[in-house]
C-alpha cells in the first residue's frame, strides 16, 4: 500500500509546484500609454461647471413637483457656454427636456459607426433639513481652494460639461471627427430615466443608428478602495445588476392586542423575511467579476493573491469566503434587502395586514422571473402574497476584448496617471442599459480620481469636485474624440 502513500505525496508536491509557479507568474497587466499628463488648474471649465451647478435641475420622485423653468434656464445656459457646439451639430430636443447633440464628419466612411457620449442633466434633491451641514450652499456652485462645490458636481454635470467643453475646443480648431459623435443628455436619469434616456434610445432606434460604443457615468478611479492596493483602481462599468422591490403583504384577522392569535399577520410577516435572508442566492463568478479579480489580484500580498491566482482550484473556497462579505455578496449573488415594514398603527391592536419591501438586486444571467421563483419556493406554505412594485432585468454584459474598451482604457492610463484599470459590475443602475437596443458596446466610466470620502459625497452632503478632476475630464474627452 506504500505505493498509494508514494503516489499521494507526489501528486501533493505536484499540485504544490502548480500553485507556487501560477503565484509567481500571477503578474499585472501593463498598460502601454503615454503618461506625460500634467494636471491642470485652469478655472475655464470648472467655471462653466459651477453655471451650471447653480441652476437645480432636480428630479422628484413626486409627479408634478418637477421645476420645468429650470431646466429651460439649463438649455439657455448650454447655448450661452457653448457657442460653436451649437452651431455646428445637429440639436434634437427629446420629450421638451433631454438633448441630443450630433457633430457629423466630413469625410464619412460606411464602415465606421458613430459613437455616443451620454450623461444626465438632472441632480438628486437635498435631504430636507441637512443644507445647514453643506460647508459651501448646494447650490452656490463657488469655487474655493481649487474645489467646485455643490450638487451635481460629481453626480453628473461634470460628465456633461465636459463633453460639450471638449467638444467646443476641438470646433475652435475646425475640428471635423473621423466618424460622428453624438452627445445625449438625459433629464430624469435619477428616476429611472424613462421620460429621458429611453425616449432618447427610441429615437436613435427610429433613425436607424447603431453605435460602435457608448460611454456613460457609472465608474471613476477611486484610490484606497482596497486594503493592501495602494494604486487607484479606475472601474469601467461593463454591465449593471438588475433591480427590484418587491412588497410582500399578509393578510390576517386582526383585533385587539389582549386576546392576540398565536400567529399575527406582522410575525408571520417576519417569519418570512428572516426565511429570506436565511436562504440567499447561491454565489457565482460572472465573467467580468473574474476579470475585475485577476487584474487586481497581483498586486496583492500573501493568500489573497494565491488563491486569486489558482482560482482553478481555489474557486470553491474562494465564493464561500468572499460572499460572506457585504462587497463580496454583492458581487457575487442576486441580494435581497429588507428595506420597510409595516403594521398596525397602534400598539395595542393586531394588525390585519401586514406588508414590507424586499429590495433586490439581480445578478447577470438571472432575472426577475428567476427572482420571484426563488421567492415563491423558499415562502411555500405561508400565507404571504407576492407583488413586485418595480422590477428591471440585469443589463448584458459588455466585452473588454474590443477596439472600443482599448481606447477608453489607453485613455484611462493616459489621464488618470499609474492606475489599475479594471472592468466592473455596477450595482445602481443608469441611463445607459437604455441604449442597449442601439449599441453592443456599452461602458461607464468619469475620468476623476476621488477617494472613498468623495463616494459618500455623491447623493449627500458637501458633493464637490476638484478643479484638476474638471480639467481632466475635459483633456479626456478630447482626447477621445480626436481618436476615434
Amino acid at each position: 500500500m506504500l505505493w498509494i502513500l508514494y503516489i499521494c505525496i507526489i501528486l501533493i508536491m505536484a499540485l504544490v509546484v502548480i500553485i507556487v509557479v501560477k503565484t509567481r507568474n500571477f503578474k499585472p497587466v501593463e498598460l502601454v500609454c503615454d503618461s506625460s499628463y500634467v494636471e491642470s488648474n485652469d478655472l475655464a471649465g470648472p467655471s462653466k461647471l459651477a453655471d451650471a451647478v447653480r441652476i437645480p435641475t432636480i428630479s422628484y420622485i413626486e409627479a408634478g413637483k418637477m421645476d420645468d423653468e429650470a431646466f429651460r434656464e439649463f438649455h439657455k445656459l448650454l447655448e450661452k457656454q457653448f457657442p460653436l457646439v451649437h452651431k455646428c451639430c445637429e440639436k434634437t430636443i427629446i420629450n421638451k427636456y433631454s438633448l441630443v447633440y450630433c457633430l457629423k464628419t466630413k469625410n464619412p466612411r460606411p464602415s465606421e459607426k458613430p459613437i455616443l457620449i451620454t450623461a444626465h442633466m438632472d441632480v438628486v434633491p437635498v435631504e430636507e433639513g441637512t443644507e445647514g451641514d453643506w460647508i459651501k450652499q448646494p447650490y452656490s456652485g463657488e469655487i474655493a481652494d481649487g474645489i467646485v462645490w455643490g450638487r451635481g458636481t460629481l453626480d453628473t454635470k461634470v460628465h456633461l460639461i465636459g463633453a460639450l467643453e471638449a467638444m467646443e475646443h476641438l470646433l475652435e480648431k475646425d475640428f471635423s471627427p473621423a466618424r460622428d459623435i453624438y452627445l445625449a443628455f438625459g433629464h430624469d436619469e435619477e428616476i429611472n430615466g424613462e421620460e429621458g434616456a429611453l425616449k432618447i434610445a427610441e429615437y436613435f432606434e427610429n433613425e436607424g443608428l447603431e453605435f460602435d460604443f457608448v460611454l456613460d457615468e457609472g465608474g471613476c478611479a477611486v484610490t484606497n478602495v482596497l486594503e493592501g492596493i495602494e494604486k487607484p483602481i479606475a472601474m469601467v462599468g461593463v454591465g449593471e445588476k438588475g433591480f427590484a422591490n418587491i412588497r410582500l403583504s399578509v393578510t390576517m384577522d386582526g383585533g385587539h392586542a389582549s386576546m392576540p392569535a398565536p400567529h399575527t399577520s406582522l410575525g408571520t410577516l417576519a417569519k418570512a423575511l428572516c426565511l429570506l435572508e436565511e436562504h440567499p442566492f447561491k454565489p457565482r463568478l460572472i465573467s467580468c467579476t473574474k476579470d475585475f479579480l485577476l487584474r487586481i489580484g497581483p498586486y496583492m500580498k500573501g493568500v489573497n493573491r494565491v488563491v486569486l491566482a489558482n482560482l482553478w482550484i481555489f474557486k470553491p473556497l474562494f465564493l464561500s469566503m468572499f460572499s460572506k462579505t457585504n462587497t463580496g455578496g454583492a458581487l457575487l449573488r442576486t441580494t435581497m434587502a429588507v428595506t420597510m415594514a409595516q403594521g398596525s398603527p397602534a400598539p395595542n391592536v393586531v394588525p390585519q395586514k401586514s406588508s414590507a419591501f424586499v429590495n433586490c438586486r439581480i445578478l447577470p444571467g438571472e432575472n426577475g422571473e428567476m427572482l420571484l421563483d426563488h421567492m415563491k419556493k423558499t415562502l411555500k406554505g405561508l400565507p404571504v402574497k407576492l407583488d413586485p412594485i418595480a422590477l428591471d432585468d440585469p443589463s448584458a454584459l459588455s466585452p473588454c476584448d474590443c477596439n472600443a474598451y482599448r481606447l477608453i482604457e489607453s485613455l484611462i492610463g493616459e489621464f488618470c496617471g499609474d492606475v489599475i484599470v479594471v472592468p466592473y459590475l455596477v450595482m445602481a443602475s443608469t441611463d445607459a442599459r437604455k441604449y442597449e437596443a442601439v449599441c453592443k458596446n456599452i461602458y461607464r466610466f468619469t475620468p476623476y480620481i476621488i477617494d472613498n470620502e468623495d463616494i459618500r459625497k455623491i447623493h449627500g452632503t458637501n458633493e464637490n469636485i476638484s478643479v484638476a478632476n474638471v480639467n481632466r475630464c475635459i483633456d479626456f474627452f478630447t482626447a477621445l474624440m480626436e481618436r476615434l
